[in-house]
């Protein structure tokens, strides 16, 4: 009987303590799923402007952006190790190594400075006439390919 007095006095302090929060610290117009359909959409307006955002009371911003936009970043595999004794059916040899174009190579460089990339390192001719580069977007290190034209994307 006296659990049953003690769960029932616990049970009403708890709602009364729940009603005292709601009271005192209301809810965001139209609760949380409009709250964060708010903040999506915040963060969308902040990404396009580059600038705070602040929400409909313009009391204090809700994103701050800092960086630039930072494309997706593939990560490398690493290469297959076959065992010992195990052989391949036909080897091949490596193509010739193409002598060092440096004409080529400030083409490149000068064409991912200006796509907005720093720090471009590793710069390094392909077979079909294109350069792959390793470069910073905003912190973050990325592959890149310079086609013939000029056209930096990011791998």
């Amino acid at each position: 009987m006296k659990q049953g007095v003690v769960f029932v006095l616990a049970s009403a302090a708890l709602l009364a303590a729940v009603g005292a929060a709601h009271m005192t610290a209301p809810m965001p117009d139209g609760g949380p799923l409009r709250a964060s359909a708010k903040a999506a959409t915040a963060t969308a307006a902040a990404s396009a402007a580059s600038k705070p955002v602040a929400d409909m009371t313009g009391s204090k911003p809700l994103i701050e952006v800092r960086h630039a936009p930072v494309p997706l970043q593939m990560r490398e595999r690493p290469p297959v190790v076959l065992p010992p004794g195990f052989e391949t059916a036909s080897v091949t040899t490596p193509p010739p190594v193409p002598p060092e174009d440096v004409e080529g190579r400030s083409f490149a460089r000068s064409a991912i400075e200006a796509d907005g990339y720093k720090t471009v390192k590793m710069i390094v001719a392909g077979p079909d006439g294109t350069w792959r580069a390793r470069a910073l977007r905003g912190g973050t290190e990325v592959i890149l390919t310079v086609d013939r034209e000029g056209r930096v994307s990011a791998d």
